[in-house]
């Protein structure tokens, strides 16, 4: 996993897509969601963690469900 240096800047740029960087460094450094979803059983072929993450990132781009997934594979 590539590591990211977080520091301030003398002119703030913010993206649509930078708050998907932290969102991901803290799910995978501070949580144990892997180890525990792992346990649950899935009723599909995605695992359970994809779709945490998954929906997680499109919560920090502002969208708030899984119809906004599809256009981001079509292209």
């Amino acid at each position: 996993m590539r590591l990211f240096q977080i520091e301030q800047s003398n002119s703030e740029l913010y993206t649509s897509h930078s708050g998907l960087v932290l969102i991901g460094l803290a799910i995978n450094k501070h949580t144990s969601l892997k180890k525990t979803l792992r346990e649950i059983p899935k009723h599909h072929g995605i695992a359970n963690i994809d779709l945490i993450r998954t929906y997680a990132g499109q919560l920090s781009l502002g969208k708030n469900d899984f119809d906004a997934i599809e256009p981001t594979f079509r292209t």
